[in-house]
């Protein structure tokens, strides 16, 4: 970096740290409590009047059956945000904890980040963990490829879904079944209407793996929101197999949940070593299309065969080192202790099979101590599918 360029990016910084102590920002993360199993949702949305920081709190427990509001105040003291939640507004019953915390404010390329320790009357104290980003108010890139999976009601089993948008509207979705049906790709048609919802439509079957299986075709409602690293796009989807118009054929109805990966500058150039190396050692392409953030270094990985076992094969590879070889994945899960060595780790799903049903997807789930995180990465002979693991610490 020349000179010039350094002083650009510390102004920057100044105005970026500045716009956020003046509030009028909302703040999104997780807040955790001793003694209870799971991460809280907890976002705080502050304005300023008067000189006077006050807004209000949202918090959902971890199986999101149940949230609370808090009116707050705030105060900025040396770089830490002093927090407390003074009314509980809603629910009326039952009472939550009225927390406060001292928060510390930190920079990155990508975001602002605070965390800290909460403490609260007769309750058990907890972490606070909240970012946002530089650039939140960047438009949403709904152009592209979107990953994740789709689940259906009357199926014990998900299946991998992937979208790739364009910007006439048109796009196409790949979908593996971990049942039959073997994998197919759909035409469809999108368009964001004035509530911000994206409506989804697919319209016929490109290709599928088995020429006797009909397929759903879906009609989505999908809702786009914004987190630290990710955009997200979920909601539910309706359809009719194949051939049939009338209430007949009407499928059971299930959920989507899709992801678009926001990679920093430094992250997509060590990914993108990693990959290279990769390419030149195995012959395959990396494509990064989750990332999950974890609290500590020592994590648990399990990975396990999410629908009906078929006989993929599988290798793991973490930062480029190989962590599990030819590895025959079950029903049952199988656990790999792992102490991250960097900031941001890539893990790779390396198909050595693909079993009787192509390509080779397996569930896989990310535990920190604090919380576990589940995806499906999906792989074939010629590409990998990787999640990028990013550590952060409490301070």
């Amino acid at each position: 970096m020349n000179i010039r360029a350094g002083i650009m990016f510390v102004l920057l910084g100044f105005q970026v740290l500045a716009a956020a102590q003046n509030g009028n920002e909302k703040w999104v993360g997780w807040s955790t409590q001793e003694g209870v199993s799971g991460a809280f949702y907890y976002e705080i949305q502050l304005s300023e009047q008067a000189g006077k920081l006050s807004g209000t709190a949202i918090s959902r427990s971890p199986d999101g059956q149940h949230s609370a509001r808090f009116s707050i105040a705030a105060v900025w003291q040396n770089g830490q945000l002093m927090l407390q939640e003074f009314e509980q507004t809603s629910p009326a019953q039952p009472r939550w904890c009225l927390k406060m915390a001292r928060l510390q404010l930190l920079t990155r390329p990508d975001s602002l980040v605070l965390e800290g320790v909460w403490t609260a009357d007769r309750c058990r104290p907890g972490n606070i963990r909240m970012a946002i980003r530089n650039d939140q108010k960047e438009r949403a890139p709904l152009i592209g490829q979107w990953t994740g999976h789709l689940s259906q009601s009357d199926r014990s089993y998900g299946f991998f879904y992937q979208m790739e948008l364009q910007a006439d509207g048109t796009g196409t979705s790949y979908i593996v079944s971990e049942g039959s049906g073997g994998s197919a790709r759909h035409q469809l048609t999108w368009q964001q209407d004035s509530t911000g919802t994206i409506q989804i439509s697919e319209r016929e079957v490109l290709e599928k793996t088995d020429p006797k299986w009909k397929w759903c075709i879906k009609n989505a409602r999908l809702l786009l929101r914004r987190e630290a690293l990710r955009w997200v796009l979920e909601g539910d989807w309706s359809g009719m197999l194949e051939g049939h118009l009338t209430a007949k054929g009407a499928c059971a109805p299930g959920t989507v949940f899709l992801e678009q990966p926001i990679l920093p500058d430094t992250v997509a150039i060590a990914s993108q070593e990693q990959a290279e190396q990769y390419k030149t050692e195995q012959g395959r392409q990396i494509n990064v299309n989750h990332v999950l953030e974890v609290a500590r270094s020592e994590i648990r990985i399990q990975i396990w065969d999410n629908g009906v076992v078929d006989g993929d094969m599988a290798t793991l590879f973490l930062n480029g080192k190989k962590i599990l070889g030819r590895y025959k994945v079950m029903k049952s899960k199988y656990s790999i202790p792992v102490k991250l060595s960097a900031e941001n780790n890539v893990l790779v799903l390396h198909a050595e099979s693909l079993g009787s049903v192509p390509p080779n997807t397996i569930a896989v789930s990310v535990f920190d101590g604090v919380k576990e995180q589940t995806i499906v990465l999906c792989s074939n002979l010629k590409e990998s599918g990787a999640v990028l693991i990013r550590t952060f610490q409490i301070k």
